[in-house]
């Protein structure tokens, strides 16, 4: 018999993933949201991951996403994660303007 340890899903990391970070934007088919990407973690995913948030993002609406992530962790008896990016000066719709060779420019996720 095999132990598992540490992560055991699909990482779905939006600012490191072209497609993911497509699906941000409002003219996609149908816009990622923080819910789709949490309840996805309830099945196979391993929490949030890259998630550009507004800069002017709360201290308590972060604690929130985290104690959901949480939640669905400890019911689920799995390791998730919670990687968030508060971007400086963008609100939610707004595009990132990331220059670096490891992220992908997306859509800022509104936390409402």
């Amino acid at each position: 018999k095999i132990k598992l340890t540490g992560y055991c899903g699909v990482m779905l990391p939006v600012c490191e993933d072209n497609r993911l970070a497509e699906l941000t934007l409002e003219g996609s088919k149908r816009k990622l949201q923080i819910s789709d990407l949490l309840l996805i973690s309830t099945v196979c995913g391993v929490g949030l991951d890259t998630i550009p948030l507004p800069g002017d993002c709360s201290s308590k609406a972060i604690a929130s996403m985290i104690l959901d992530i949480a939640g669905v962790a400890g019911r689920w008896n799995k390791s998730l994660s919670c990687r968030v990016l508060p971007v400086p000066g963008l609100k939610a719709g707004e595009m990132t303007q990331f220059d670096s060779p490891y992220l992908i420019n997306a859509q800022v996720f509104s936390v409402d």
